[in-house]
């Protein structure tokens, strides 16, 4: 996030340096779209990584207990 903050200032003082502050303002808009959209993105995203990570977590133990069940059905058909 402080490289997309730094990249917008640095646009800013950029067009504001080469004399016109009237179209570095357009920045400002720009930017207000684009920073909370970059956050909602990677929150999104880190809550999509730790989603995956319950479900192989939980793909696991269900073929454990699978494997369990399997075990004491052949031990039931072998009696």
């Amino acid at each position: 996030m402080y490289f997309l903050y730094s990249l917008f200032i640095g646009v800013f003082i950029a067009i504001a340096w080469a004399g016109s502050i009237r179209e570095a303002l357009i920045m400002v808009p720009i930017a207000a779209v684009s920073v909370p959209l970059a956050k909602w993105s990677i929150k999104w995203q880190n809550e999509r990584y730790i989603r995956s990570a319950k479900n192989v977590d939980d793909i696991e133990m269900i073929s454990q207990k699978l494997n369990e069940l399997e075990g004491r059905l052949n031990e039931l058909e072998n009696k």
